[in-house]
C-alpha cells in the first residue's frame, strides 16, 4: 500500500480527519498529477504523430489499428487554390470526421444516396472549412520490424456534386485490420458550384477546385505518411464513379509524378469513351444561380465579389432550388479535351492500372430517377433499360484498358457480379454501380439498407477476396495480382476478372474475354441514343 507522507510543517497543528483545505488541495493535486502520468504510461504507442504542420493525435480504434480523423490538409478561401494549413502550436486531436462540404442534394442525388447506402453518415456539420484528411494505419506493434507500408489514397464518388468521406461504407479500418502492409486514407473536396464554379470572372486555368484539393490532399499524404508508418513513394489512388475520373485525370494532371505508383478507377473513366461524360463548356450555370441570389446576370467583378459574400448554405440553396449543376472543366490543367491524344502519345504518369465496373451499373441509378420522378414503371422494362446502360457503362472500362495497354502500362480489369440481400434496397437492384465498394471496405455489415437482413457466409469470404486483390495490387502494382493469379488484360485472351460470379465463383474470380464482354461497344453511338430514348420513358410526367 502506498503510504502518503504528511510535510513536517503541518505535523503536529491538527488533529487527525480535520486537514487544512490548502493541504487536502495539495494531496488532490498530487493524486491527479500519478493519475495522468500512469494513464499516458498505459496508452498506446503511436497514437501522437508529428506533421509539417505540427502533431495529431489519434485513437486505437482496433487493438490492431490506429485512425486518425479530420486532419486539415489544405485550407481555402472561396474560389481560390488550396493553400497548405498554418502550423499549429497545439496538438491537435484527431478523434472525429472534419467538416463535411457542402453538396448539391437534389432529390435525384439525395434518392441514389439512399437507395445505395451512401447517405449513411456521421453527424458532422457541413462548411466550407471541409478539408480534411483521415487515416487508419496499423498499430505500432504490426508496424515494428516491417518495411513502410503501401497506401491506399481513397477518393469518393457522387459526379463532383454529392460525397463525403464521412460515410460509414468509406471507413478504412477494416481493410487495415485484415490485411499487413497497408494504410488507407480519405479526405474530403470541394464539390459543385464549390468546387468548379465556371465563373467568366475566372482565369482559365484556375477553375477546378476540386480536382486541385484533390491533388493538395495526395500531396499532403505523400509529404507526411512515413509519420503514419506508409511508404511515400508507394501510393495508388482508387475512387468510384466521378473518384474514378478524379484518379484517371491525376495521371494527366501529373505525368511527371513519382510517388503514385497504382490507380484503380471503379466504374468510371476519363480515359475511355467520352460519349457519357459530363464537363462544363460555358458559364450558364454561374450566371442563373448568380441572378437567383440577386448578383445580377452581368459578369463584372462585382458579381463575383457578390457571389463570393453570399452565404454558403444560401448559395447551395440557390442552385438545389434552380436545379442547376456545376460540372468540371476542360482547362488544361487539371482536365483535358484531347485525353485520347494523350493517352497515344505517352502524355500521362504510367502508373499501373486496374479499372473495372459493376455488371448492372444502371440498376441503382434507374431505380434512383424513378424514385425522384415518382415513376415506378413495369420491372420487365425496367430491366431492359438497366442492360442497355449497363452495357453503356462498362464500354469505357475496356476502351480505357485497352489504350492504356497499347501505351505499355501494366493493365488488370475486372467485372464485379456479386449480389447479396442486405445490400438490395429493391430487388431490381443486382451487382449495381456502388455495390462493391462496402465489399472492398468489409463494410458491408454496417448496411441498415435491409434493417434484420444480415451478411451471408459467402459475402464475407468474397469481401476478403476483394480486399485481398487491392492490397495485393496496391503493395506491388507491378506484379502483385500475377501472384493472385491475374493475367494482366488482354481483350482476345480470358483476363476480365469476374468478381462474385453467383453460379460460377460466388466467393472468388473467374476470368472471361474483354472481346466478349464488350460485344456491344463497337456501336457505343447507337448505345447512347438507345439509352436516351429509353431514359425519356423513365422521366416523361
Amino acid at each position: 500500500m502506498t503510504k502518503v507522507l504528511i510535510p513536517v510543517e503541518f505535523a503536529g497543528r491538527f488533529c487527525p480527519g480535520t486537514l487544512p483545505s490548502l493541504f487536502k488541495m495539495h494531496l488532490l493535486s498530487l493524486f491527479l498529477s500519478l493519475s495522468l502520468l500512469l494513464r499516458a504510461s498505459a496508452a498506446p504507442p503511436g497514437l501522437t504523430i508529428p506533421t509539417q504542420q505540427g502533431s495529431v493525435t489519434g485513437t486505437l480504434v482496433s487493438p490492431t489499428v490506429r485512425q486518425f480523423l479530420g486532419i486539415p490538409y489544405a485550407t481555402a478561401q472561396r474560389w481560390q487554390p488550396p493553400q497548405l494549413p498554418p502550423n499549429r502550436t497545439r496538438t491537435f486531436n484527431a478523434n472525429r470526421f472534419g467538416d463535411s462540404c457542402f453538396q448539391n442534394l437534389v432529390p435525384l442525388f439525395a434518392d441514389y444516396l439512399r437507395v445505395v447506402g451512401a447517405g449513411e453518415t456521421l453527424d458532422v456539420p457541413t462548411s466550407e472549412d471541409c478539408l480534411s484528411v483521415n487515416i487508419w494505419s496499423p498499430s505500432v506493434e504490426r508496424l515494428r520490424g516491417k518495411r513502410k507500408a503501401a497506401v491506399l489514397i481513397w477518393i469518393y464518388g457522387g459526379g463532383f456534386i454529392v460525397g463525403t468521406s464521412n460515410t460509414r461504407f468509406y471507413t478504412g479500418q477494416n481493410i487495415v485490420s485484415s490485411n499487413d502492409d497497408i494504410i488507407v486514407v480519405s479526405f474530403n473536396y470541394r464539390l459543385d458550384v464549390f468546387g468548379q464554379p465556371n465563373a467568366p470572372q475566372l482565369g482559365s486555368d484556375n477553375r477546378n477546385f476540386g480536382l486541385l484539393d484533390i491533388k493538395a490532399a495526395v500531396h499532403w499524404v505523400h509529404n507526411n505518411i512515413a509519420e503514419f508508418g506508409g511508404d511515400p513513394e508507394r501510393i495508388t489512388l482508387f475512387g468510384h464513379s466521378a473518384g474514378a475520373q478524379a484518379a484517371d485525370l491525376y495521371a494527366f494532371a501529373n505525368p511527371g509524378d513519382t510517388f503514385v505508383k497504382g490507380i484503380i478507377p471503379q466504374s468510371g473513366t476519363v480515359s475511355g469513351s467520352a460519349l457519357i461524360d459530363r464537363v462544363q463548356t460555358d458559364s450558364m450555370a454561374w450566371t442563373t444561380v448568380a441572378t437567383a441570389v440577386g448578383c445580377g446576370n452581368a459578369a463584372t467583378p462585382a458579381q463575383f465579389t457578390c457571389m463570393r459574400n453570399i452565404n454558403p448554405r444560401t448559395l447551395i440553396n440557390a442552385v438545389i432550388s434552380t436545379g442547376t449543376i456545376f460540372d468540371r472543366i476542360v482547362d488544361n490543367v487539371t482536365d483535358f479535351a484531347n485525353i485520347p491524344d494523350r493517352v497515344a502519345s505517352g502524355q500521362f504518369l504510367k502508373a499501373a492500372f486496374l479499372v473495372g465496373n459493376t455488371q448492372n451499373e444502371a440498376d441503382s441509378l434507374l431505380v434512383a430517377t424513378q424514385l425522384s420522378t415518382a415513376n415506378r414503371i413495369l420491372p420487365g422494362l425496367t430491366q431492359a433499360i438497366s442492360e442497355v446502360q449497363s452495357l453503356v457503362s462498362t464500354c469505357p472500362s475496356g476502351t480505357a484498358a485497352v489504350r492504356r495497354r497499347t501505351a505499355g502500362v501494366p493493365v488488370w480489369r475486372y467485372q464485379y457480379q456479386g449480389i447479396f440481400p442486405n445490400l438490395r434496397l429493391y430487388p431490381e437492384m443486382r451487382a449495381y454501380h456502388h455495390a462493391e465498394i462496402p465489399m472492398i471496405f468489409g463494410t458491408y455489415g454496417l448496411s441498415t439498407l435491409r434493417p434484420g437482413v444480415k451478411p451471408t457466409a459467402d459475402q464475407a469470404a468474397l469481401s476478403r477476396y476483394v480486399q485481398r486483390a487491392w492490397v495485393a495490387f496496391a503493395r506491388d502494382p507491378q506484379r502483385g495480382l500475377l501472384g493472385l493469379g491475374w493475367p494482366q488484360y488482354d481483350p482476345e485472351t480470358k483476363s476480365i476478372a469476374q468478381l462474385g460470379n453467383p453460379v460460377y465463383s460466388p466467393t472468388g474470380v473467374t476470368f472471361a474475354q474483354g472481346s466478349l464482354v464488350d460485344w456491344a461497344c463497337t456501336n457505343q453511338t447507337e448505345l447512347v441514343q438507345v439509352q436516351s430514348q429509353l431514359f425519356g420513358i423513365v422521366l416523361r410526367p
